[in-house]
């Protein structure tokens, strides 16, 4: 969820599981019979009790993240971004989610890689390209971030 006019974002820090103790993105795996757009919309309600319509996303890109020797964390991103919800976002089991002035994001708190994509897209870039990461996802062995037509 991203707010242009005030220049904010809505990042959650994880409480649990996968990537426990970052801030990220609201989202979550497809669920089987599923649209990647169909799970945005579930992840925003289960993750921060909003409502968003699919007829909202606006998608920013797609990114493969790899693990090295750890291919069961393997897993393709789609990003969107919506400017329109109902509700304000509440903490979950799961997440806690906060408004980050975009121009002060906490990269230290985040996945290693958010640095170099998320400003492209927050630029106004539709961006695709792989992330190849060391098992414990500390470091970056391998990125491709291109501008997507």
């Amino acid at each position: 969820m991203y707010d242009s006019k005030a220049r904010r974002i809505l990042l959650a820090l994880k409480k649990r599981g996968f990537g426990e103790g970052k801030w990220n993105g609201i989202g979550g795996r497809v669920e089987e019979g599923e649209t990647v757009e169909d799970a945005a919309v579930r992840e925003a309600q289960e993750e921060a009790r909003v409502e968003v319509s699919p007829d909202t996303l606006v998608r920013r890109g797609s990114i493969r993240f790899s693990f090295e020797n750890r291919p069961e964390l393997d897993r393709d991103v789609h990003i969107f971004f919506t400017e329109e919800w109902k509700g304000e976002p509440i903490e979950t089991g799961e997440m806690r989610p906060r408004w980050h002035d975009a121009a002060r994001l906490p990269y230290e708190e985040m996945w290693i890689a958010d640095k170099d994509w998320l400003p492209k897209m927050l630029a106004g870039k539709v961006i695709a390209g792989r992330v190849r990461l060391s098992g414990s996802g500390d470091r970056i062995l391998d990125m491709e971030i291109k501008d997507s037509v």
